[in-house]
């Protein structure tokens, strides 16, 4: 009989406002990861599949509502409310690039 795989939910605390975009990366050399944005300001890498958190990137201003992880999981790019887009090496935890648009 083969035993079936139970998925349990996965509770990740750390964000003082909503949560309003999460970006799984494909499966990696180094696992998998989650990234996700909040409209307070501050991006957060996590373990994909612990929920365990490995960084907190913070440098925008205003809400960030889009996340999302490159093919190996690294960069990590952001946008936010004050028309920003941020390209991270959260590893390192350095901007790679910043992306303004002057609305």
């Amino acid at each position: 009989m083969d035993k079936k795989k139970v998925v349990a939910p996965l509770v990740c605390h750390g964000h003082s406002r909503p949560v309003v975009d999460l970006f799984y990366s494909p499966i990696t050399p180094d696992g998998v990861f989650l990234v996700s944005a909040s409209k307070d300001s501050t991006p957060i890498l996590r373990n994909g599949e612990t929920g365990d958190w490995i960084g907190t990137f913070q440098g925008h201003e205003g809400a960030v509502w889009c996340c999302g992880l490159a093919k190996h999981a690294l960069p990590a790019a952001s946008t936010s409310t004050n028309f920003s887009a941020y390209v991270v090496k959260f590893l390192h935890f350095c901007v790679f690039k910043i992306f303004m648009h002057g609305h």
